[in-house]
């Protein structure tokens, strides 16, 4: 079906049609065409351009005017004396003579003797003056006396701070700026272009969400001056983000900067966040889980000096141990991990009982990940238990029960130290020895606890001697008899 004309489209086509050809041809008039604008306005440009009678008389009319408004302003004035600068001495002087005169008149001859009128000055008013007063001079005397004082010596204020501030420059010129804090002989010197970077860089990470670190402080446990460039940088103020971030750049350089590091740094930042907020930021606690990847690092600069500083709470030990049961440590740092929690434990203990019980909880964490521990471990394992086995004075010392210089029947083992010696029986009952063994039985009969104590005992009794092979009996029970089918 073809397309339906409109009349609109059909008048727009209708005046876009032209007449032939031959009709233009044969037309009666004759033939124009259309000249080109472009170029004749080129043509006239090129001619000669001249102006008619009429403009050129308004234009001498209007030049007439200008110069005539021209010479009534520039025409010479009588000039005004009253504005030189010499006529300003006559006023001056006729003005002193009339005052000299007015000033005779007002005071007198001074050659006259006049007496002077005494006034009678009341005694409040004469209190209160010398109040504040307390020299009994006048202020227009003293006024008066130094301005006399100083017309002598003609002191500039500007050269007097002016000498100031050169003596103080001297002053300090002789004495080097000492930053950071420490003994003077202990101090360094830095250029002030690295002081400025690194205080900048500190500022960053005060700020520091997320983003690539700046390239100065990566590098810096490459260089031998580390920690003074760190201290700049004032690393209590960081952010979470960048103590993760610093983390991992200082984790993968040697051991011993990560240990100081860990120390310095990250011990710090990690009890006052759990001081101030009762739980660990998510990025310190991967900052911790990080710090794992160095295990000897990690435990000799944040571990022991956290336990060792007997401050350690059971929230912080709580929240750290559970670092330690997520992330997988090699056996031998294990081993030794918890060789050195039992000697700190003796050392606490030789205090009070109670200091143990944030070292209990890393050993009984670092027990249930069931490592095979050399033997060394396990006898010192026992030997921290029995060290709160009751003693006689009269007995002499003993090796195994562990003499701590008084007697502690009288007191009480924290909950966490039981349920660490569960722990150890559990794991590691078939590891000791049958006099470890027995000494352990006799601990709990005097150290036992009510609920703990029983289980204890029973993981202890179902235990084999060290060394000791179990023997496979079968499921016939031992009989090797051979069944032969009839």
């Amino acid at each position: 079906m073809p397309k339906a004309t409109t009349p609109l489209a059909t008048a727009s086509r209708q005046s876009r049609r032209h007449n032939p050809l031959e009709d233009d041809l044969v037309a009666t008039g004759p033939l124009r065409t259309k000249s080109n604008k472009r170029k004749a306005h080129k043509d006239l440009d090129d001619g000669e351009k001249f102006v008619d009678s009429k403009s050129s008389r308004k234009i001498l009319k209007i030049g007439q005017e200008l110069a005539n408004e021209d010479s009534v302003e520039t025409r010479a004035a009588p000039p005004n004396t009253a504005f030189k600068f010499e006529s300003r001495f006559d006023n001056e002087q006729s003005s002193e003579e009339e005052a000299f005169q007015d000033d005779e008149e007002a005071w007198g001859d001074e050659d006259g003797e006049e007496v002077a009128e005494e006034v009678e000055i009341d005694p409040d008013d004469l209190h209160l003056f010398h109040k504040f007063i307390p020299s009994g001079e006048s202020p227009v005397l003293e006024l008066n006396r130094d301005n006399s004082a100083g017309e002598g010596q003609g002191t500039n204020l500007a050269d007097l701070i002016l000498e100031k501030i050169a003596a103080h420059e001297a002053g300090q010129a002789g004495r080097p700026v000492i930053q950071g804090g420490g003994e003077p002989e202990d101090a360094i010197e830095l250029p002030a272009k690295v002081v400025e970077v690194y205080t900048k860089i500190g500022l960053l990470l005060s700020r520091y969400k997320s983003g690539k670190l700046p390239k100065p402080f990566k590098i810096i446990p490459t260089l031998p001056q580390w920690e003074d460039l760190l201290s700049i940088t004032r690393p209590e103020s960081w952010t979470a983000n960048a103590c993760y971030e610093a983390t991992k750049i200082f984790v993968s350089s040697k051991p011993h900067i990560t240990q100081r590091f860990l120390e310095s740094v990250i011990l710090d930042r990690v009890r006052d966040d759990i001081h101030e907020t009762k739980k660990l930021n998510v990025h310190l606690y991967k900052a911790l889980k990080k710090a794992l990847y160095k295990p000897a690092a990690f435990f000799k600069g944040f571990l022991f000096p956290l336990v060792g500083s007997g401050t350690c709470t059971l929230r912080e030990a709580h929240i750290v141990s559970s670092v330690l049961a997520r992330v997988s440590i090699p056996v031998l740092h294990s081993a030794a991990a918890i060789m050195r929690l039992c000697d700190i434990a003796a050392e606490q203990t030789s205090v009070s009982t109670e200091g143990g019980g944030a070292t209990n909880i890393f050993i009984r964490v670092l027990l249930e990940k069931k490592y095979a521990l050399p033997y060394k471990v396990i006898d010192n394992v026992v030997f921290h238990f029995l060290r709160f086995r009751a003693t006689d004075p009269a007995n002499g010392p003993d090796a195994m029960t562990g003499v701590t210089g008084r007697d502690v029947k009288d007191l009480k083992l924290p909950v966490l130290w039981h349920q660490s010696l569960l722990a150890f029986a559990q794991r590691y009952r078939n590891d000791i020895t049958e006099d470890q063994r027995e000494a352990l039985l006799d601990l709990l009969l005097v150290r036992g606890h009510k609920d703990i104590g029983p289980e204890v005992r029973r993981e202890l009794l179902e235990g084999r001697g060290r060394g000791v092979i179990v023997e496979d009996g079968g499921g016939d029970g031992g009989d090797d008899t051979m069944v032969l089918d009839s």
